[in-house]
């Protein structure tokens, strides 16, 4: 395979992935949405348990 065609092959590929990312998009809000919660409900309060015992929380209060 030339150059131009691996470029070719590489470029239809994002194109690809582009549109399935289009089609995609409820999922990509849904998960999101998880991530958002999983950083709010488990990762926050961990973090901020964290920097309560190396003393640091009273910064963001």
């Amino acid at each position: 395979m030339s150059q131009d065609e691996g470029t070719a092959a590489a470029r239809w590929t994002v194109k690809a992935e582009l549109c399935a990312v289009g089609r995609d998009k409820p999922l990509l809000v849904a998960l999101a949405a998880i991530f958002c919660l999983y950083c709010g409900v488990v990762a926050g309060p961990i973090l901020y348990a964290f920097l309560a015992i190396r003393g640091m929380a009273e910064f963001f209060k």
